[in-house]
């Protein structure tokens, strides 16, 4: 065989899919170093809707369009930002811990994100907020 598939399991909910592509849980190498996961968000849908006390996490869009509303917890600050895969300006978002985050698709597309932290999830750490 000229390939190595490496089985990846899909996470799917009305408002999308997610799937975890590199993490720490994983045994095979290089992607046992970080972890990350593809987040897929149905049009008119969100998805997150939450914090975290510790992880940091870095969001970037892979297809469509999103709105990224961010509340920082501790200054009741809230900020939105629009991420268009199009966009001339491509980047990365930084969310440190203690930041609220809710990705909205608004469009009649379904749209994704790539999500990258140093660790896997963690359930005791991801607090629900509502937005």
């Amino acid at each position: 065989m000229l390939f190595e598939k490496l089985p990846r399991k899909k996470q799917s909910r009305e408002d999308g899919w997610l799937v975890e592509l590199v993490s720490k849980a994983y045994t095979d190498e290089p992607f046992d170093c970080i972890h990350s996961y593809i987040v897929n968000i149905k049009p008119g849908k969100s998805r997150a809707g939450h914090y975290h006390k510790k992880k940091e996490e870095w969001f970037c869009v892979i297809c469509g369009m999103v709105n990224l509303v961010l509340v920082d917890m501790e200054k009741n600050r809230r900020e939105t930002i629009t991420l268009d895969s199009s966009d001339e300006d491509y980047c990365i978002i930084h969310i440190p811990s203690k930041i609220a985050h809710l990705v909205q698709n608004p469009t009649e597309n379904e749209a994704a994100i790539i999500v990258f932290a140093r660790e896997p999830e963690d359930k005791a750490d991801t607090i629900p907020y509502k937005f």
